[in-house]
């Protein structure tokens, strides 16, 4: 009998300390990353991370639907520490590396969309 679970029944492991307190559509969206290299579903994985950031006094502030364009700091009001911390979180869901330099360019949602896609392509090749 083999051993490897089926793709239809296969769970893959979610860094629960990391997300257990995320809401469940976020955890179903790591899932499918996890299980279908989804990176529609790693990018909503990105932004409740990027959410969960914002400082509590800002967090009423936020639009319903964040852009691409929305900046980190200006917008969501992102300190450079939280920023950080974020990214280190980021890190360890997805496996990846990010440098201070890479810190430094990433402005935007849509920057650190863009940034995480290119390292999970690098990452998966």
């Amino acid at each position: 009998m083999d051993s490897k679970p089926s793709s239809e029944n296969y769970t893959a492991p979610i860094p629960t300390e990391l997300l257990k307190h995320l809401p469940d559509r976020v955890l179903k969206a790591y899932q499918r990353f996890a299980t279908t290299g989804d990176v529609d579903a790693a990018d909503e994985v990105v932004l409740a991370i990027i959410k969960d950031h914002v400082p509590a006094k800002r967090v009423a502030h936020i639009p319903a639907n964040l852009t691409d364009s929305s900046t980190l700091v200006g917008d969501l009001g992102i300190d450079s520490v939280s920023i950080a911390d974020a990214l280190y979180v980021l890190e360890d869901v997805f496996d990846v590396n990010i440098s201070n330099q890479d810190l430094a360019k990433l402005r935007t949602i849509g920057d650190l969309k863009v940034f995480l896609r290119s390292k999970l392509a690098k990452n998966s090749a």
